[in-house]
C-alpha cells in the first residue's frame, strides 16, 4: 500500500509539472518533458536531504559505560578459584599506573556521536573513550589483565599467571559488541579450555550460554548477556510526553526478558543524569551529552 501511494504521488507530481510547463508556460513538448524531468529529480534530491536532516536533528549524542561484576563473573565461569586468586588479581590491577587504561578498574566506555546510515549498524559512529579511537562497527575487546611481556606469546601448556586458564595470547578478554538481537556482552576464552570446563559439569547451566568459536584462533566468545537495542532508542528519536511512559514500559519489558533490571532513581535534590541498568554480571549506564 505504501509503495502504491508513493508511486501515485510521483506520477501526479510529474503530470502536474508537465501540464504547467506545456500549457501555462507555452513550452514545446520536448522542452516540457526535459524541464519536468529536471524538476522531478531536483525534488527527489530535496526530499532525501530533508529526510537526512530530520534524522540528524532527532539524534542526540550519548555516552555509555560498562562495568562487570568481576568477582561473580570470574568465579562463576571458573577463571578464579577463590579469595586468594581474587586478591592476587586485584593487587596486580592496582599496580597499573593511573594514567594507563585498565579495564579491570575502569570498565569500558564509548561515546556515540553520529547515527548510522540507512544501511549501517547500530549504534553508528562511536568513539571508544578508553582506546581513543573511532569505530564504525562497535566491538570493544580488551584483556582483563594485560601482561605486557607475554601479550603476543602463545604459552603452550603453561597456566595463566592470574587465571585458571591457559596462557593463550591475551585471553581471557572482556567483550562488548553489536549482535543480531542487541549488544552482546561476555568473555573471550580459549576454546579447548571452555570445552573441558563444560564437559566437567562444574559450570552447570552456564555451559549452555551462547557461544561463537573461532577455530583458527583457538578462541571462543561467550555471550553472557544481551542488552536490547531499545535501551538507547530514546537517543535516536524525538519522544513527546504522551509517548514516553508507554515506550519506557515496553523498553523495560525487553530489558527484563533479557535478564536486566532498570535501577530506580533514589529521591535526591540533585537528579542523576545517568540511566542505569543492571544484570547479574554487568552494569551499564548511559546519558546524553
Amino acid at each position: 500500500m505504501l509503495i502504491v501511494k508513493a508511486l501515485t504521488k510521483n506520477l501526479l507530481f510529474v503530470a502536474v509539472m508537465y501540464v504547467c510547463f506545456r500549457y501555462l508556460g507555452n513550452f514545446a513538448a520536448n522542452q516540457s518533458t526535459v524541464l519536468t524531468a529536471v524538476v522531478w529529480l531536483g525534488y527527489g534530491l530535496y526530499e532525501k536531504l530533508n529526510l537526512s536532516r530530520k534524522s540528524g536533528d532527532a539524534f542526540t549524542p550519548f555516552c555509555v559505560t560498562l562495568f562487570p561484576n568481576w568477582y561473580l563473573l570470574l568465579s562463576d565461569f571458573k577463571l578464579i578459584r577463590g579469595e586468594e586468586d581474587w586478591k592476587r588479581l586485584c593487587d596486580e590491577a592496582n599496580k597499573v599506573p593511573a594514567i594507563k587504561f585498565n579495564v579491570f578498574r575502569q570498565g569500558l566506555s564509548f561515546t556515540v556521536i553520529r547515527p548510522p546510515s540507512d544501511d549501517g549498524l547500530l549504534p553508528g559512529l562511536a568513539f571508544w573513550d578508553n582506546a581513543k579511537r573511532f569505530l564504525n562497527e562497535l566491538e570493544l575487546n580488551e584483556p582483563i589483565i594485560d601482561q605486557e611481556d607475554e601479550r603476543l606469546r602463545f604459552g603452550f601448556g603453561e597456566k595463566h599467571k592470574f587465571f585458571d586458564h591457559p596462557n593463550w595470547s591475551s585471553l581471557p578478554r572482556i567483550v562488548f559488541r553489536w549482535g543480531i538481537k542487541g549488544y552482546e556482552i561476555g568473555l573471550e576464552v580459549q576454546d579447548d579450555w571452555w570445552d573441558e570446563r563444560c564437559q566437567s559439569g562444574e559450570l552447570k547451566e552456564l555451559a549452555n550460554v551462547k557461544k561463537h568459536t573461532d577455530h583458527l584462533c583457538g578462541a571462543t566468545r561467550l555471550v553472557i548477556a544481551t542488552l536490547p537495542y531499545s535501551e538507547f532508542a530514546a537517543y535516536y528519536q524525538k519522544i513527546n510526553y504522551a509517548q514516553q511512559k508507554r515506550l519506557q514500559e515496553e523498553w523495560n519489558k525487553q530489558l527484563e526478558a533479557n535478564g536486566w533490571k532498570r535501577k530506580e532513581e533514589e529521591d535526591s535534590e540533585i537528579q542523576d543524569p545517568w540511566w542505569h541498568v543492571e544484570h547479574k554480571y554487568f552494569s551499564v549506564s548511559n546519558r546524553s551529552i
